[in-house]
């Protein structure tokens, strides 16, 4: 019996089938993007109790349907929610120093570093400096996880009660 795919997941296939290029009607300024001064407020917690204090902006570009590359930002010495999520995600440290907990091990990073975490295992990201920010370029496929399975991000965000997070 063949397999019946999601409408959006099934237009992503049309559209690369077609191998026409997408966009041709923008400005070269379109593409590029300040990644130091992040995007559109996507989400943020503090939560003292749990040491976290973040902020995410998601950086927008026309026509992108695949990628979601989204800015985070955490706060001297906090981290960011221990959580999983169906997306990949690319991490490149723009500026400052931390550690990258991926499943149970802590990975040290630093400016010019670059982690990957698998779909679906736990991870976290924590700011070992006291004094300065920590950013990072998180690059993710969450436009055709979500084109496969909905939108599943609420899942994944603890000020919200997703269940894909737990304290760490």
């Amino acid at each position: 019996m063949p397999r019946e795919f999601p409408e959006a997941l099934e237009k992503l296939v049309d559209v690369t089938k077609a191998k026409k290029p997408l966009g041709l009607e923008m400005h070269a300024d379109s593409w590029v993007a300040d990644a130091l001064l992040g995007g559109a407020m996507m989400y943020g917690n503090h939560n003292d109790k749990l040491n976290i204090d973040f902020k995410v902006n998601r950086l927008t570009f026309p026509e992108i349907q695949t990628m979601d590359p989204r800015v985070l930002r955490i706060a001297p010495g906090k981290n960011n929610e221990y959580h999983k999520h169906a997306h990949e995600s690319l991490f490149v440290v723009l500026k400052g120093v931390g550690e990258v907990r991926v499943g149970d091990d802590w990975c040290p990073v630093k400016e010019g570093s670059i982690a990957f975490v698998p779909r679906w295992i736990f991870h976290q990201t924590r700011n070992t400096s006291a004094t300065e920010e920590l950013v990072v370029l998180a690059i993710t496929d969450f436009g055709f996880t979500s084109a496969v399975l909905g939108d599943y991000d609420k899942r994944t965000r603890l000020a919200v009660g997703g269940p894909d997070v737990v304290a760490g």
